[in-house]
């Protein structure tokens, strides 16, 4: 019986420990390198389509109203509302008319970034 206790709470220290570290990696700050890609054609976009994906195209109002994310490594990746104003604010000072490259940094939740930075890569 002594046994059954101590491998159920060994267990349950292995599994908390587990998720803590989990949580933390969630929340962790970083630093994302990718395109620019509005959510409505993040569905239709591949690697080799993403490079001439356009600024007009992104400034669209159907586009533009469906929110901003990064595309990198094949994979869309949500901005929060914070990241969407950053985002939009990129477009209308940029010269740039395609080949929209960024590095995007803030905080990973979920499937989201709590962006506090975007700007173009150079």
């Amino acid at each position: 019986m002594k046994k059954i206790v101590i491998i159920a709470l060994s267990v349950m220290l292995l599994a908390s420990g587990s998720f803590a570290q989990k949580a933390k990696k969630s929340m962790s700050a970083g630093s994302w390198s990718g395109y620019l890609v509005d959510k409505m054609c993040s569905k239709k976009m591949t690697d080799a389509k993403v490079s001439g994906h356009t600024k007009e195209c992104l400034t669209e109002d159907h586009c533009a109203s469906s929110g901003y994310g990064l595309m990198t490594g094949g994979k869309w990746i949500a901005f929060d509302k914070k990241g969407n104003t950053l985002a939009a604010n990129l477009l209308k000072s940029t010269a740039k008319t395609n080949d929209m490259q960024v590095v995007v940094n803030g905080k990973m939740k979920g499937s989201m970034i709590q962006v506090t930075e975007v700007k173009e890569k150079m």
